[in-house]
């Protein structure tokens, strides 16, 4: 597996202008029919809290059909994590990031819903080295 950022999604690299036809990604795994359904074990705060994040998944046409087991987990980690802040008990930095893994993977955070982006003139920072004061002024 290599290091580094994750690959971007072929709609982003559209958006962008990117995209290039031979080196488009095709899907690992084939969207699964039907609808999420959480798991048996799942209860109390961390069911109520399925049943939200279910609910913001379909209304953006995210499906999470075949990940009802991770996103349970994430629930179960927020409701933890919900339980100890209100009674006011210590909670360790683990639990913290993996409440912070679980939120980027489910795109539950304003950076991991978007994509990085860069100005059309900010592309290259050296470029205007070793050009006249002017043009560097300028930024061409």
């Amino acid at each position: 597996m290599r290091r580094g950022e994750k690959p971007l999604p072929d709609g982003t690299k559209v958006v962008r202008g990117t995209f290039r036809k031979h080196r488009a990604r095709e899907p690992v795994v084939a969207l699964l029919d039907g609808a999420a359904r959480p798991p048996k074990w799942l209860k109390g705060q961390a069911l109520s809290l399925w049943r939200d994040k279910v609910g913001i998944y379909d209304r953006r046409g995210q499906s999470v059909v075949g990940c009802e087991s991770a996103l349970a987990q994430y629930c179960a980690v927020e409701a933890d994590l919900i339980d100890r802040w209100r009674r006011g008990r210590d909670v360790p930095v683990a639990l913290i990031n993996a409440h912070r893994i679980y939120a980027n993977e489910f795109y539950d955070t304003p950076a991991s819903q978007q994509a990085a982006g860069t100005k059309k003139g900010d592309a290259n920072r050296f470029a205007k080295n070793g050009q006249p004061p002017a043009r560097a002024a300028a930024g061409r």
